[in-house]
């Protein structure tokens, strides 16, 4: 994964970051960052990260706005740490 995104990635310019950027670093989170995942998410943050990420069924668009929210959130704080 690029570091300059995980750099840049503080939490108020985190929700500016357009959704087809978060979506990628979600499904890269999901297959070969698992360990970031697993170091920066409490258990409950990563029980609710896999379920959304089963949610969606690999499309975006079967999350609601609330759900694609928290994900933003989630992916976030996995990156930054």
């Amino acid at each position: 994964m690029p570091t300059w995104i995980a750099r840049r990635a503080v939490p108020w310019v985190w929700k500016k970051v357009p959704w087809k950027t978060v979506w990628a670093i979600t499904l890269w989170l999901g297959q070969k960052g698992r360990d970031r995942v697993r170091d920066n998410l409490s258990e409950k943050e990563q029980s609710e990260f896999w379920a959304l990420l089963k949610k969606s069924r690999g499309k975006p668009g079967n999350l609601t706005a609330r759900d694609r929210t928290r994900v933003k959130d989630l992916v976030g704080k996995a990156i930054r740490g």
